[in-house]
């Protein structure tokens, strides 16, 4: 049975104010989300610096212990051409970049360039240093000498704090 519009009851003020959201429920809503995005984008870019500080730390380590393995094999550490052929396949270097960036000469962990200070023919001992990729980031600089410590390369070059 249709109602004709002279029997509808009018609409009460409170059935009208449930009809949709105010500006002011709005404006909140998104001011609430506002906030919560300001306090989580800058915890995510402190959560993927340490992501790939450690992994530089652990890629470092990975790459010592490359080291003293050739060393164990054939007497002396890695030297000039060989380094990046013999340690390119140790699981810390990232293949894509290596290939990726191969002209120029680099050897890559995520977000770090690899460089290796292994000086003569038949070196004694070694020194690698990874570099930060990212501009803005604040990423530290380490470093691994023959002792196996990497250490935060830092300010301070006379006396690098051992980090692992």
């Amino acid at each position: 049975m249709n109602e004709s519009p002279e029997n509808r009851k009018p609409e009460t003020p409170e059935k009208r104010k449930r009809a949709g959201y105010t500006m002011v429920e709005i404006m909140l809503a998104v001011g609430m989300i506002a906030i919560i995005a300001t306090m989580a984008i800058p915890n995510l870019q402190h959560a993927r610096q340490n992501g790939l500080e450690t992994a530089a730390i652990q890629g470092l380590k990975e790459l010592s212990e490359a080291e003293e393995i050739y060393y164990d094999t054939y007497g002396f550490y890695t030297d000039g051409h060989d380094q990046v052929q013999d340690l390119r396949r140790v699981d810390a270097i990232d293949s894509k970049a290596y290939h990726r960036l191969s002209l120029r000469r680099g050897v890559f962990i995520k977000g770090y360039s690899v460089q290796f200070l292994n000086l003569g023919e038949f070196p004694e001992n070694y020194s690698i240093i990874a570099w930060p990729l990212e501009r803005g980031m604040d990423l530290k600089t380490f470093m691994v000498i023959s002792d196996g410590l990497v250490r935060d390369y830092g300010e301070d070059h006379e006396a690098p704090v051992t980090i692992y």
